[in-house]
């Protein structure tokens, strides 16, 4: 859901992060989330900016419940690059939770107001550096690996990354049945598993298309017919890379209902969520409905 935009960066929020709000203000946590939301927006300004330096424009950030998720309009040109943007983000939380340090240390009613920023800006560093994709450690290991390496490590990182939202997940059952309820656990563990599996390696965004095309190589066109209740996500699985897909949907009783090419795919995964059905998806973007009765 888009909130506003600055410049020429959409600023959105995830539908699922709005479902914790009340949940925060029913158990009294507002003071934490606003902690939350102040570090979070940090790590991930501090990835927008690193990209905006390099020359690498922003297309979006959108507010998850563990992060913010910045989209950039063109593909990496080096390794380098990519290490530096990932990196900044974990770079910032230190540099947060250093700084909060200090101003429990000299300040008095800074240390009183018991805001916790230093605690979850390290919390945030070190989970972040974990292994995992969609973390930023995941893609710092991703942006190392060479060219053929590349995707047998996206699937090692996206699998660790269910295995590591799921550990999330039995420490806050765990909590629970000692007593103790924390929803931060329950969401980052519902967050990584959602993201790891929608996780795809950035070689496959238009921009690197786009790339090949300002050179002048020519793209394979494959068509690709889909169920219509597929997802977004799945469908996004399915798209060849450095091709162009058209993906023709059909319905149940095997007839073609629709048909919608991969930008206008990936147009309806910004603007909907990877969970979108691919009816929404054409729907949303714009793309090719047939009349049934004709």
């Amino acid at each position: 859901m888009k909130l506003f935009s600055i410049g020429g960066t959409e600023i959105k929020c995830s539908p699922f992060l709005l479902a914790f709000v009340p949940l925060a203000a029913l158990l009294g946590g507002f003071r934490a989330l606003a902690a939350a939301f102040i570090s979070l927006l940090a790590h991930e300004c501090a990835h927008a900016m690193a990209a905006a330096r390099l020359g690498y424009p922003v297309r979006s950030v959108e507010i998850q419940p563990f992060g913010f998720v910045a989209r950039l309009d063109c593909a990496f040109s080096s390794r380098a690059d990519a290490a530096a943007i990932y990196a900044a983000g974990p770079l910032a939380s230190l540099s947060m939770a250093a700084l909060s340090s200090l101003f429990e240390e000299f300040f008095p009613v800074y240390r009183a107001a018991g805001l916790g920023l230093t605690e979850f800006n390290l919390a945030l560093l070190l989970v972040n550096l974990l292994p995992a994709m969609p973390l930023d450690g995941g893609r710092l290991i991703y942006a190392a690996c060479s060219s053929r390496g590349k995707k047998p490590a996206m699937h090692a990182l996206r699998a660790l990354g269910a295995i590591t939202g799921a550990g999330f997940i039995a420490a806050f059952g765990l909590l629970l049945y000692r007593g103790a309820f924390n929803v931060t656990f329950l969401a980052m563990g519902i967050f990584l598993i959602l993201s790891a599996l929608t996780e795809r390696s950035p070689e496959s965004f238009p921009a690197v298309r786009r790339e090949r095309l300002n050179r002048r190589r020519p793209l394979n066109v494959t068509g690709i017919a889909v169920p219509a209740d597929t997802t977004v996500a799945r469908a996004l699985e399915l798209l060849p890379p450095g091709g162009y897909a058209v993906l023709t949907v059909i319905g149940k009783g095997g007839e073609r209902v629709a048909e919608i090419d991969e930008k206008e795919l990936e147009d309806a995964a910004v603007g909907l969520g990877a969970m979108a059905s691919i009816g929404e998806a054409v729907a949303f973007s714009g793309g090719k409905s047939y009349n049934k009765n004709k």
